[in-house]
């Protein structure tokens, strides 16, 4: 039986090592910047972010690109749990709906992307020749089990409330004040200073 605790420590680490791998790999940077760009200038994104911010959400497009490991064992494949999605407080129907189709929008732009499979062939490429991370993989492989190594490119935009619709609020709510409090952890923030992409 697979001791759950060490499986997680083992997936930490192996997400670590990965990450390290990535934020020194130029060919990376050059593709996650590009996707970001096509993201942004598709139709369909750039329409439901309008409706979004007319409905009074701030929509914060960091793109923080993650590699997920996973571990396929007899028992099933473990993997570590993602952050809980944040949920529309009640009354925001219409916030929670967008988001959602916002959500949709993305992931059809990324599909569509021929950047897309660039970066998962770039990622496999460099966090394969991390001494770490195969050092780890290897360690895991040799118990039997099968790693998985998958990039993650669903955090993309996130809706939140704190201002009003256009024409009713003050300048808190611009697009461009840069003191909205952006949810990300002190993981995400170094990831995002590395490969020095922006909001």
């Amino acid at each position: 039986m697979v001791d759950r605790r060490i499986m997680r420590s083992l997936l930490e680490n192996m997400e670590r090592a990965a990450e390290e791998s990535l934020r020194q790999d130029s060919a990376f940077y050059e593709a996650v910047r590009a996707l970001k760009r096509e993201i942004e200038d598709d139709p369909e994104v750039r329409s439901t972010v309008q409706e979004l911010e007319a409905a009074g959400s701030r929509v914060c497009s960091s793109f923080v690109p993650r590699v997920r490991i996973r571990v396929r064992t007899e028992e099933g494949v473990f993997a570590l749990p993602r952050p809980a999605a944040t949920v529309a407080a009640p009354g925001l129907e219409r916030v929670g709906r967008l988001t959602g189709e916002l959500r949709e929008a993305v992931s059809a732009a990324i599909k569509r992307s021929r950047y897309y499979s660039e970066l998962d062939a770039i990622v496999n490429e460099a966090v394969g020749a991390s001494d770490r991370f195969e050092g780890i993989a290897s360690e895991v492989e040799s118990a039997g089990y099968e790693v998985l190594i998958c990039l993650d490119l669903s955090a993309y935009a996130q809706a939140r409330g704190g201002f009003p619709p256009p024409g009713q609020g003050e300048a808190s709510g611009k697009a461009g004040d840069e003191s909205f409090p952006m949810p990300l952890s002190g993981s995400d923030r170094k990831f995002l200073q590395a490969m020095r992409i922006r909001r």
